[in-house]
């Protein structure tokens, strides 16, 4: 009798976790760009990590090393889940970056353009909703 108590609240918590889980995908999926953007997120060959909030977000280096900058949203588009921000870093140095999030919004490919010229491409995977190292 107190093995099937247990085997049943295995199995309770079990569907918990997945169900669970299968509503956090649910909901990163239904966000707006400009909300996606917000959060930790690891750059796919693993440096830098970018902690985004609403108007700004500090770069991580691997060496530990930080750099806090702040942005404004150009442009963007729920529809091509892509975002166009202007980033301002502390040394007055001004560039754009093109934003193109996955269709679940739990990767995206960032292109930094500098006076209109594509300068460089890297991809980034969500992490967490940390907005700060």
């Amino acid at each position: 009798m107190k093995r099937n108590k247990i085997f049943i609240f295995m199995l309770i918590a079990i569907c918990a976790i997945l169900i669970g889980g299968c509503s956090l995908n649910t909901q990163r999926g239904s966000l707006t760009v400009d909300k996606a953007l917000i959060g930790h997120w690891i750059n796919s060959n693993g440096t830098p990590d970018y902690y985004f909030s609403a108007t700004g977000f500090t770069k991580v280096q691997k060496d530990g090393s930080t750099t806090n900058m702040t942005y404004t949203v150009l442009k963007s588009n729920d529809t091509d889940n892509t975002i166009s921000i202007r980033v301002s870093y502390p040394t007055s140095v001004v560039q754009d970056e093109d934003i193109k999030f996955s269709t679940d919004k739990k990767s995206m490919t960032e292109t930094v353009t500098i006076l209109g010229v594509n300068m460089s491409e890297a991809n980034y995977n969500y992490v967490d909703s940390k907005t700060k190292p």
